[in-house]
Formats: structure tokens, sequence, C-alpha cells
């Protein structure tokens, strides 16, 4: 099974016991990926596949203010039924988070109205609060700390409290990504960070799943980092070293030689203006390339011309 219907196998069972309050399913799903680590083929683990599947957009595709009340509402008879549930509680922070960012609305911090920055800020204490009442029962949930460094991250703490909090979740739990993405996207040069410590924040992450992940990280780290922009991957403004990323790709393949994760290596190497690794990974995609890991249609036989017939001189975007 590729990996993208995999999550959506997942993100769908968990919208559809939460709509449904079949809380029990939802606890089962939790404490198995949480307790076995589970991931998907591609390494990812399911249980930060089991959380995206909260989303308001996947549990109401036409979502509006009503909708984040049915969903706040939803997580609370949860909690209400299965008070015990770390789950539950996640969710209802998951609940806040989405509450905050619907009012604040996606423009630009000081092109927001007041009504806007009072919503939002209102919604991210009460978060923090919440995520805060909650740590001692569920952080045992690495997804708590990823919640907890989102509040972090958005509420601008200084460098040192930051670190601190990427070093409790690291030493509680080193193998979940998806709290070290947060604290790339925290320093990202975009939002007040720079290449240096977006950097920092690589190899740390990689050092601390370095004794199973080999240098892995260091792949999927900017991966997740070119979603912002591919100017990681950009000879002429490289952020990324690029001979150690293509090193992270062979730990990360040899460990998930997923189709997903081949696909990613040939993009990048393709980004890097690297030919001879783009051939090597391009050779080993089976049938058509996953669309939804290129950036466009037909950047991967755009990227095949180029590094079959330099001679054409041909530009890839």
């Amino acid at each position: 099974m590729n990996e993208v219907a995999q999550r959506q196998i997942i993100q769908h069972a968990v919208a559809s016991a939460f709509t449904n309050g079949r809380f029990d399913e939802l606890d089962t799903m939790a404490d198995q990926f949480r307790t076995s680590r589970e991931r998907t083929e591609s390494g990812v683990w399911k249980l930060t596949i089991f959380y995206s599947g909260f989303n308001y957009a996947l549990l109401d595709p036409n979502y509006s203010a009503a909708s984040l009340d049915r969903f706040e509402a939803q997580t609370l008879a949860w909690i209400k039924a299965r008070p015990n549930s770390p789950a539950a509680k996640i969710a209802y922070a998951l609940a806040l988070s989405q509450r905050a960012w619907f009012l604040r609305g996606n423009d630009y911090y000081n092109k927001l109205t007041d009504q806007q920055r009072l919503g939002y800020i209102t919604s991210l204490r009460k978060r923090r609060d919440h995520l805060l009442a909650i740590k001692e029962e569920a952080s045992k949930d690495p997804h708590w700390f990823t919640l907890m460094v989102a509040v972090a991250k958005e509420q601008g703490w200084p460098d040192e409290a930051f670190d601190r909090l990427v070093t409790e979740a690291a030493e509680h739990e080193p193998y979940y990504y998806q709290t070290y993405f947060l604290a790339i996207d925290r320093n990202l040069p975009q939002w007040g960070g720079s290449a240096e410590k977006m950097n920092a924040v690589v190899a740390r992450a990689t050092d601390y799943t370095r004794e199973l992940d080999g240098d892995s990280f260091k792949a999927r780290g900017y991966w997740y980092a070119s979603s912002y922009g591919r100017a990681v991957f950009d000879r002429e403004k490289l952020v990324a070293n690029w001979s150690e990323v293509a090193q992270g790709f062979q730990d990360l393949l040899s460990r998930y030689p997923d189709q997903w994760n081949h696909n990613a290596y040939a993009k990048f190497a393709c980004l890097a203006k690297d030919r001879t690794r783009f051939l090597d990974a391009y050779s080993l995609i089976e049938g058509v390339a996953m669309a939804d890991v290129w950036d466009y249609p037909g950047q991967d036989m755009q990227c095949a011309a180029w590094a079959k017939h330099p001679e054409r001189n041909i530009e890839v975007k």
C-alpha cells in the first residue's frame, strides 16, 4: 500500500470514529500507535497521522465557526466518557489550536484587526493553560510535546526556554519527528530565524535520532523545510549541505525503501543539480512518479530530461 493511501485510511478511521462518538476505538488506536511506535511505510509515526485526522477540514469540508463548536463539544464529550484518555485531552488542545487560527486568519500579524488579534491570543492562552494542566497525565504521549512546542513558537518564547522544551521532548521520545519539524518552523529565516539556527535544529535532531535512524533526519528535516521554499536546495542560496542531505536520504532509504522516499530523493537531487544522484534515485522509482511528492505535474520528466541531456542546457524549475 502506498504512503498516501496508508495515511488516508488512518485519517478517515479517526474522523469516522470521532464524528460518531466511538471513543473507545480512538483510544485503542492511539494507545496502539503510541506504545508500538508503529510507522508508515515511509517511516512516519502512525500516531502523527492519527492526530492529523482531527483536522476540521477533514471532519467538515465546509467548516465554519459552528463546525469548531461541534468539534470542541465532541472532544469534551470524549474526555467526559473516558477521563483517563490522554488522546482525548490532546484532541481538545487541537480543537483550541484550530479555533485560534480560525479567529486569527492567515494574514500577516501586523495586518490583523484588533478583534482577530484578541481572539487568537485568548484562544492561544487557553490552549497553553490546558496543556500545562494535563501535562502530568498526557505528556506520556509525544504529541503533547509537539503541541506545547507549537505554543512556545506562537508565543515567541526566548531561545533558552524554547530549546529547553525541545530537549525535554527529546528525552521523553527522541524519534517523534513532528516536534522537531515545529522547531524548524520556528527557526526558519522568514519567521525571524536564520539559516544557522535552522541548520542547528536539524543537526541536533539528527544527533537525537542517530542510534536507530542514522543520519536520515537530515533528509527529513530539510525535506520538511523545503515546504516553505526550495531555496534550501538551490545551489546559489544553499542552506543545506547537499552531500550530507544525500547521505541522509541513503540512510532513510536503507531503513524505509518506500516509493514515497525514492521519489523525494530524486526530486531533491534534481533541485540540488546533482545529476548522478538524481539518475540513481530516479531509476528506483517504480511506475509513474508519485504526484504528491513532486512540486508540479511533469517535474520528474523535466528533471530526467535535464539529467540525461546536459548538452541541451535545460533549466529545471
